[in-house]
């Protein structure tokens, strides 16, 4: 069986790459981009092909929160995870919203998504 795909967007080059560890560590194929507009330029397949988005907690709420919509506008089917910075966040439009401090919490819920 292939590893699930996860594309995450991220606003940070450390701790991008920190996740990408972490996710690739995990089992999964990771395609990782850094801000909305390198996320946004990617080819339709790519994002097509991913079965998470996993949006991080490195910028304003304003900005993060445009991602998930654009991408729950363009690909409804594909879950979104959202790292939040702190506990008033709140994304609707999300799938899923987790505090971001702890990584064994998020990567529990990538995994939850991921078998549901």
């Amino acid at each position: 069986m292939a590893a699930a795909h996860i594309l995450q967007v991220a606003y940070y080059d450390t701790l991008r790459e920190l996740r990408v560890k972490m996710l690739e560590a995990a089992g999964y194929q990771v395609t990782s981009v850094s801000g909305n507009d390198n996320a946004m330029g990617l080819d339709g397949a790519v994002i097509a092909g991913a079965n998470l988005i996993v949006v991080g907690f490195s910028a304003e709420h304003s900005v993060r929160a445009a991602m998930v919509l654009w991408f729950k506008t363009h690909y409804p089917k594909i879950p979104v995870v959202v790292l939040q910075f702190s506990s008033w966040e709140k994304f609707p439009e999300a799938d899923v919203s987790t505090f971001s401090e702890d990584p064994t919490i998020w990567l529990t819920e990538v995994a939850g998504i991921l078998k549901s």
